[in-house]
């Protein structure tokens, strides 16, 4: 095991080349926060056959350096892109467990070119605010005026195994004894995975999502909900294993990830426009049909409502043709319509977050039960009592066929980087940014809003300098510099982008 610098911090890691002298492919494995790089010791075995492996403990924990820096996943970025550069390691493959997992979703959705595939291992992609602010106190109260999370570790260690064996127990205590609770609680936080949900929409590589079927902490239904985000990825829950799966299956654990990795080391990664619509409704249609079926007394054999909510160039809803105009700026009714058309369905919770962040969750469970008392009000007024919102004591989703200009143009958004022929995305991102507007969600101030127009833009932006790129490469600047301009309406900070526009019109 060796160290490398990085700033003020020396990072421990542990390279082991595989059995295999013809190995070509490279896995790296990062713990969870609170654990470290000895999280994998039951794994290693069942690994190096296949792969060359690089392990090692995130910065404060396990043999790691602290440094003075503040924790956060940018940094833990920049640390493991220090250590592959270092390294030499031209390709591999991450595999990342728990909150560690934020690091491999950011770094694929940056685009790194080296990483080939992703997998998630009881990685929480959403976890509803109110509660999690709830998880984070109650850690902190237990580690008050400690100087070691050990504490904490005695707590969990029991339920993060399965069965809880004293080998198991001693290699966790050993790290949650290493790590101290300014570390800890910089990256334990409400805040660390606010932008994974977006950031996992945008990801091309392949993923694979991972948990254990006893895991009482983060439950396997929770993780299968989150195919929804991303068409690209898998789900496949471990049995007999808690959230260490990786200890409590650790053969069946490496086969199906020696599997999945093997699958895709010859294909094209993102799958087909085709069979990502498919998958997607697939997944949306059977979670809203569990939930009729479970909040209905009968099955209607047809949903025989249309609603078209129309957002981009104004907001307008029409139910069977019918536009309904009055009452959409009261009781959050707009924003509560405009997420359930976009997310597909909701819990209260997970709206209570997007609404009232910083309201009390009884005071804002409170005004979301008025604002959906509000909101059936005005989709069921005229319908001849037919149910249009659903609601039960958790989940919310429309019960009619939804269309909607914003939805369609997301899904067009994300179809262009499944187009192979780069003249045929060139026509779709033209189409695409002849269509944008200047606000798309005019009306929605909520953080979730703001941060999903903060996607398109950016997306807009990718777009102007793929076609940028094109021109330029057909010698074409007044063109190649007509895009520039337009990536620089979002990107406006960009050096290089201003320098390659003084170049273009010089």
């Amino acid at each position: 095991m060796d160290r490398l610098k990085q700033g003020e911090a020396a990072i421990h890691y542990d390279w082991i080349m595989s059995e295999d002298s013809l190995a070509k492919e490279t896995i790296i494995l990062i713990h969870g926060i609170g654990l470290d790089m000895h999280s994998w010791d039951f794994i290693i075995p069942y690994f190096y056959p296949h792969f060359n492996i690089l392990r090692y403990d995130l910065q404060g924990h396990g043999e790691s350096g602290t440094g003075d820096d503040l924790k956060t996943v940018d940094a833990l970025c920049e640390d493991l892109i220090y250590l592959t550069n270092e390294l030499n390691i031209s390709s591999y493959h991450l595999i990342a467990q728990g909150l560690g997992g934020l690091i491999g979703i950011q770094l694929a959705a940056q685009k790194e070119t080296r990483l080939k595939t992703l997998v998630l291992i009881g990685v929480p992609i959403h976890y509803p605010k109110k509660l999690g602010e709830q998880v984070v106190d109650q850690r902190k109260t237990m580690a008050e005026g400690k100087e070691s999370m050990l504490s904490i570790g005695k707590a969990m260690a029991g339920k993060l195994c399965c069965p809880p064996e004293k080998k198991k127990i001693d290699i966790l205590l050993n790290a949650y004894e290493r790590v101290s609770p300014s570390v800890y609680f910089q990256l334990f936080s409400t805040d660390l995975g606010q932008d994974a949900v977006m950031q996992l929409r945008s990801i091309a590589v392949p993923i694979l999502v991972m948990s254990g079927a006893e895991d009482a902490i983060y439950p396997p239904e929770l993780f299968s909900a989150s195919l929804n985000f991303n068409p690209n990825a898998r789900y496949l829950s471990v049995p007999d294993a808690a959230f260490m799966i990786q200890m409590d299956q650790p053969k069946l654990t490496a086969e199906w990830v020696t599997s999945f990795i093997k699958k895709h080391l010859h294909s094209e990664g993102s799958i087909s426009l085709l069979e990502s619509n498919y998958q997607k409704n697939l997944t949306s249609e059977m979670y809203a049909e569990i939930r009729r079926l479970l909040s209905q007394d009968r099955i209607t054999s047809q949903i025989s409502k249309h609603l078209q909510v129309d957002i981009m160039n104004g907001f307008s809803v029409r139910l069977n043709g019918r536009s309904i105009v009055e009452g959409w700026g009261k009781r959050k009714a707009k924003q509560i319509l405009m997420y359930l058309v976009i997310q597909k369905s909701a819990t209260r919770d997970e709206l209570c977050d997007v609404l009232w962040p910083e309201v009390e969750l009884k005071s804002a469970r409170n005004r979301l039960r008025v604002g959906l008392h509000h909101l059936k009000h005005l989709l069921e007024e005229h319908t001849a009592s037919e149910t249009i919102l659903v609601t039960d004591r958790e989940n919310i989703f429309l019960q009619a066929e939804v269309e909607s200009d914003l939805s369609d143009y997301m899904e067009a958004i994300k179809a262009g980087s499944s187009i192979r022929d780069s003249e045929e995305r060139a026509e779709h991102y033209k189409r695409l940014l002849v269509q944008k507007v200047d606000n798309p969600l005019p009306g929605l101030f909520e953080n979730w809003f703001l941060e999903l127009r903060d996607w398109m833009e950016n997306e807009w932006a990718e777009m102007a300098i793929f076609l940028a790129d094109l021109y330029e490469a057909r010698g074409d600047e007044k063109n190649a510099a007509y895009y520039i301009e337009q990536a620089l309406k979002y990107y406006t900070e960009c050096k290089q982008l201003k320098e390659r526009l003084r170049l273009l019109s010089s």
